[in-house]
């Protein structure tokens, strides 16, 4: 094979660390000699300052910042009404991958990924060595951080560049990336691909350990970087993509169950109604960052609000129209005081746009953007009862559109485990509206013939996205 393979790039060098370091505290991108990473990892700060490398990067606009956040990925889910004027979105809009600007998006997707695996490897491959130096819990604290990205940043490439198990599971999955170096990963199966990422995930677990330990450390130093309960939701969400709703139930209702014991002291709760009533808006968490379970801070956030929610976007708009929002939301059901409606739309010039991430001066909430979420939990664990305890996911299911200041809008107790799956799906198009495409990868994970609001029916020309053409060239890669 070449080496100007994307994939034999990625592996054969490590990502600088952004920004939050001194000028000796990363790897940069030039190959490396054992000295040089022995060097880098004889402190426990190097293997932080490693780890705080592969966050930076995906807080880029490269990915969640805006590609994989409220930009691209979003623009599959066809939640925003998207201007026939626009530079790039009314490409994606219609699934339109050939498309040189597209391509070039999907590309970087690509490759900053496969980036942010190379650097967990590196870690991975060194941790095991060091283990004197590290004080306290940290070992396995980062030891389980770096399985548990590396398992969920493969995952997040096959809910692109895989079919869905649903669709195919004896289909090719994506290289799945174990080595840092110059070996070159091989393709298998799907099915054999999402083992691989819930062998990883279930090592993290194991890693992270006692949670309960976990969860002071985790609030008072750690923020809300991947963690135990990242691992755990990641795992979850894993195997219902496999079909396996008895193991995916296995591990939502695991975290419901530890929220409930520990209902005083939560690693994360529902955003409290008397924040989301202040008068004063810079103190209304309008992304329910009390519920993230792993979170990325963005700086310069300022920019992509004003960007793409607000008149100055122009065509590049990126917002339902008021008629749109009002569909999605049912307000015409009654629904209306929904937080998600009520809350996330205001006016700016002679137009409403979406303002669930504005940037506010003076706001505490400005540009923590979730990841990973609390209702996602309950969403999980009510689709995996819907059938077999109806009562218990319309319960599940209840919690959460309580806490968006539904409780007064119930659903039908009488309602069908079909009906509920259908709710379901909707609560997806809602809660997630602007969060990384959650509602595309729904209706894909269940392979469903149409996405709401989407311009032609879904198929695996859709639900797929295309390898870039270097790596099907060079690399062999196919899907």
């Amino acid at each position: 094979m070449k080496k100007n393979s994307i994939i034999y790039k990625t592996l054969a060098l490590v990502l600088m660390v952004i920004g939050f370091s001194s000028c000796e505290a990363y790897l940069d991108v030039k190959p490396k000699t054992q000295i040089e990473i022995d060097k880098h990892f004889s402190r426990e700060s190097g293997f932080n300052d490693q780890l705080v490398g592969v966050y930076t990067n995906m807080a880029s606009t490269s990915l969640y910042k805006t590609n994989l956040g409220v930009g691209f990925a979003e623009v599959l889910s066809q939640n925003y009404s998207i201007n026939s004027n626009s530079a790039v979105w009314k490409y994606v809009v219609d699934y339109d991958y050939t498309n040189a600007s597209v391509e070039a998006i999907i590309n970087v997707i690509w490759n900053q990924l496969y980036s942010c695996i190379a650097n967990v490897n590196i870690i991975i491959q060194n941790i095991d060595n060091k283990k004197d130096i590290f004080t306290g819990d940290n070992y396995n604290l980062f030891k389980g951080e770096a399985l548990g990205l590396r398992g969920f940043l493969h995952f997040e490439l096959m809910r692109m560049f895989a079919c869905a198990p649903a669709m195919d599971s004896k289909a090719k999955g994506v290289p799945y990336a174990k080595q840092y170096g110059t070996e070159i990963p091989q393709q298998v199966s799907v099915e054999e691909t999402m083992k691989l990422i819930i062998a990883d995930l279930l090592a993290s677990r194991e890693a992270f350990g006692d949670k309960d330990k976990y969860d002071y450390y985790s609030r008072t130093i750690r923020g809300r970087r991947f963690n135990y309960y990242a691992a755990t939701l990641t795992l979850a969400r894993a195997y219902l993509w496999m079909g396996d709703k008895e193991n995916a139930q296995k591990y939502a209702g695991e975290l419901i169950s530890h929220l409930k014991e520990n209902e005083v002291t939560p690693p994360f709760s529902w955003v409290h109604y008397t924040t989301m009533e202040q008068t004063q808006k810079t103190a209304i968490d309008y992304a329910y960052s009390c519920e993230h379970v792993f979170q990325l801070p963005f700086t310069d956030w300022d920019k992509v609000s004003d960007a793409y929610f607000k008149k100055e976007s122009g065509a590049n708009a990126l917002s339902p129209s008021e008629d749109k929002a009002a569909e999605i939301f049912e307000r015409d059901l009654g629904m209306g005081n929904d937080y998600r409606y009520s809350k996330n739309f205001e006016q700016d010039g002679e137009k409403k746009y979406l303002s669930k991430y504005w940037y506010r001066d003076g706001g505490q909430y400005n540009g923590l953007y979730p990841v990973l979420r609390m209702s996602e939990i309950y969403y999980i664990s009510a689709e995996c009862l819907a059938e077999t305890q109806r009562d218990s996911a319309l319960v599940l299911l209840e919690t959460v559109r309580a806490a968006r200041n539904l409780s007064q809008v119930p659903l039908d107790k009488s309602i069908s485990s079909a009906e509920l799956i259908e709710e379901i799906g909707k609560e997806y198009r809602k809660e997630f509206m602007a969060e990384g495409g959650q509602y595309f990868f729904y209706c894909k994970r269940r392979n469903l013939p149409i996405i709401e609001g989407a311009p032609r029916p879904a198929s695996k020309a859709v639900y797929v996205l295309p390898i870039p053409a270097t790596d099907r060239e060079f690399g062999g890669y196919s899907n």
